[in-house]
């Protein structure tokens, strides 16, 4: 902070401009960023989700193609063949070889995806593998039929991943073959009873092979799960047959459309879900957000370079231009220095009036002034001692008016004249109260007891025409308040409240604290008020200085001047009522 302090007006200027600029080119970059970012995520977004449709339409035609030849195979002619029964399995054989065998031969060519096909029967299981025909017969062969009875599908429609069935006459593969298979229940219309069921079997990977487009594939991960929350494709073989809990996906729910923004494993990504209901499973596509936005990170790297690039260009030429201003600057600076050295004869060069010349034109007539008030000074040093001893003088009249008095008094005890001694005594207290010694501030006791004063003296000229009624919270004495503020009020209670009302009168006295306030009132059962006439007191509106307008206004100026804002004066009348006057002052005006 001291280097900085220290530097030059130019360098300060410069830094200020880089240090203004940093804000707005961070922030638009950060924003340029989000926009071009949540753009780019969600038209990928879109573009995937339509990429995963067109792989479910794909997937949805290969299971129509399953069904279809499921209905094709299973015509009327060959369901009743099916169902027939035959004395002797020979002829059973001899049918289907001269009669179903090429038309089958002809479907299973046409469908390429259909991996194998098997007929379960009342008494026997025939397996149609491409072109190769086999029938197990319980009564033949009762063990091979007893194996191949517990495969027999227990629900009809699609199954999920699982191994391809064996075939239990010829040699099977040692690696067990990951198929999805379709079954339904065989009811010849001649017959109108189930014979049996027909399971196609179609393999994983041939159902799924579109999941392995390495273009999917490099955008991320997509893979197929069933109605038990299981991974059913093997195109990603650390997934395959493990719970989608594994992939990082906490909320998938079967059968619901998902599309959305999310973490997982820790990494911003697209999770797209759509249902495939025709197989009971659903198409999963998990896309790693960074695959998509890096060419936004590129882009706004070059940005950054180009503003930054402009910026210290735009730099150089503030600093430039700051020191060709500046430099009309030196020279004032330059003058000042002359004028701290007590020389007053420097004037600075005015040649063009922007605002550095008016800076040099005031710093003229500023040195014009200072010789003009350099003359002053002796004169006013020389009026200030007057006033000083005028001040001195002044202070012989209040001893004067007090020894006067005193006079009075005793002359009054002399004469036996009780009301002259009463009135003395209480003018000589009232003006020792108000002259206070010069004090602005005097305590609250002393405040009242000036009002009392005053009182005493009003009912002797009065001859007690009214009662006075002091309700005073004594907490408050220790209290500072403005001096003189309620003895102008009681004055205008009396002169013009209580004596045009021409009979009896009372006035209440009133003083209490609220909270950080004290609170002063002055309540008479006069004449009051009239509202126009209220208005303008309240106003400041005052055209004589013998009203009560004027002590109002002479007592709003004293408390705004010394209390600003933390002081109120309320004032409350009705004609032929009488007048409450408030007023609420801060009770330590010591802290301001």
């Amino acid at each position: 902070m001291h280097f900085v302090r220290n530097l030059s007006v130019s360098w300060k200027f410069v830094s200020a401009y880089f240090a203004i600029l940093i804000v707005p080119v961070t922030l638009m970059g950060i924003y340029l960023y989000i926009q071009n970012s949540d753009s780019a995520i969600e038209q990928a977004r879109l573009v995937m989700e339509q990429n995963l449709i067109q792989t479910k339409a794909s997937i949805i035609q290969k299971e129509k193609i399953i069904e279809n030849s499921s209905q094709v195979l299973l015509n009327e002619k060959f369901k009743n063949f099916l169902g027939l029964q035959y004395d002797n399995d020979i002829y059973r054989v001899e049918d289907y070889q001269f009669d179903f065998s090429p038309f089958v031969k002809n479907i299973l060519q046409q469908n390429s995806t259909i991996y194998s096909v098997r007929f379960y029967m009342e008494n026997a299981i025939t397996l149609e593998m491409l072109t190769s025909y086999y029938s197990i017969r319980a009564a033949e062969s009762p063990d091979l039929f007893h194996v191949a009875m517990k495969n027999e599908p227990q629900k009809f429609g699609w199954r999920s991943t699982h191994n391809a069935l064996p075939h239990l006459i010829r040699e099977n593969s040692s690696t067990p073959i990951k198929v999805f298979s379709f079954s339904q229940n065989i009811i010849p219309r001649d017959y109108q009873y189930n014979v049996g069921e027909i399971e196609i079997e179609i393999r994983e990977d041939v159902l799924f092979d579109m999941l392995r487009d390495p273009i999917i594939s490099k955008m991320g991960k997509v893979f197929i799960v069933d109605s038990g929350s299981r991974i059913v494709s093997d195109n990603i073989p650390a997934l395959f047959e493990k719970n989608i809990s594994i992939s990082g996906i906490n909320y998938y729910v079967k059968g619901k459309n998902i599309s959305t923004i999310s973490k997982v494993k820790g990494a911003r990504s697209i999770v797209i879900s759509i249902p495939i209901d025709e197989i009971g499973c659903s198409i999963v596509g998990v896309f790693p957000v960074s695959n998509f936005n890096s060419e936004v990170k590129r882009s706004l790297g070059k940005i950054i370079l180009v503003l930054l690039f402009s910026s210290i260009i735009l730099g150089v030429i503030f600093y430039l231009t700051t020191n060709a201003l500046l430099s009309r600057v030196k020279k004032l600076v330059k003058a000042m220095k002359q004028v701290n050295d007590e020389n007053l004869d420097v004037t600075v060069p005015v040649t063009i009036m922007d605002e550095f010349g008016e800076l040099a034109l005031s710093f003229n007539h500023m040195t014009q002034r200072i010789h003009e008030l350099v003359e002053m000074v002796y004169k006013i040093r020389l009026l200030e001692r007057e006033a000083e001893l005028k001040a001195w003088e002044s202070q012989i009249n209040p001893h004067f008016l007090y020894n006067t008095l005193a006079t009075i008094s005793w002359v009054g005890r002399k004469d036996n004249s009780p009301e002259v001694v009463k009135i003395s005594n209480s003018l000589a207290k009232f003006y020792r109260l108000v002259l206070s010694k010069g004090n602005s501030l005097i305590y609250v006791k002393d405040e009242l007891d000036m009002v009392k004063a005053f009182l005493q003296i009003q009912k002797i000229r009065f001859d007690e025409m009214f009662d006075v009624e002091y309700i005073i919270d004594e907490n408050i004495y220790a209290n500072k308040t403005l001096k003189n503020i309620l003895q102008p009020i009681v004055e205008n209670s009396l002169n013009h409240g209580i004596e045009p009302k021409r009979s009896h009168g009372t006035i209440v006295i009133k003083a209490w604290r609220s909270e950080d306030n004290i609170n002063f009132q002055v309540i008479d059962d006069g004449v009051g008020i009239k509202s126009s006439t209220l208005k303008e007191i309240i106003s400041g509106k005052v055209e004589s200085s013998n009203g009560s307008g004027y002590a109002i206004k002479n007592i709003l100026e004293r408390l705004k001047a010394y209390y600003g804002t933390r002081y109120a004066l309320d004032i409350f009348s009705k004609p032929g009522i009488g007048t409450v006057i408030t007023i609420s002052i801060c009770s330590n005006p010591d802290e301001f």
